[in-house]
């Protein structure tokens, strides 16, 4: 299920269709990714949504409210980092990025019966 390396985890999520998105701008923003097997994915504080990779130039950079175009998409790999990172690369062609560099970022994924890692006020937890 999940893959331990120095820096990462490979969340073992590839090849998993999205199934609902919802994005919410309160006071902080507010993503929450559903995935076919059961995972969710909740993040409070900023979301990179890009087509393409973030760090190519020429990267288009997308409003979260616009992660509703990752419904239907699959997997092609999700890595949660041991500093607080995220990556999510998705069939479309759109990368997900969160960065846990600011204090009041959350982040949350859960994959029912395989772990539950999560990100807040800079202290990272893998539970399998």
């Amino acid at each position: 299920m999940i893959e331990e390396h120095e820096d990462r985890w490979l969340v073992g999520l590839r090849g998993t269709a999205v199934v609902a998105v919802d994005s919410v701008d309160l006071p902080q923003e507010v993503l929450t990714v559903a995935f076919a097997d059961g995972a969710l994915l909740t993040v409070s504080g900023p979301v990179l949504l890009t087509d393409g990779p973030a760090s190519a130039p020429g990267a288009v950079a997308l409003p979260s409210g616009e992660a509703g175009l990752l419904v239907g998409s699959t997997v092609r790999s999700a890595v949660a980092f041991k500093n607080g990172a995220l990556r999510m690369v998705f069939g479309t062609g759109h990368h997900l990025n969160v960065r846990a560099a600011e204090p009041a970022t959350r982040i949350r994924l859960w994959k029912p019966g395989a772990y539950c890692w999560s990100w807040e006020r800079g202290t990272g937890t893998m539970r399998a």
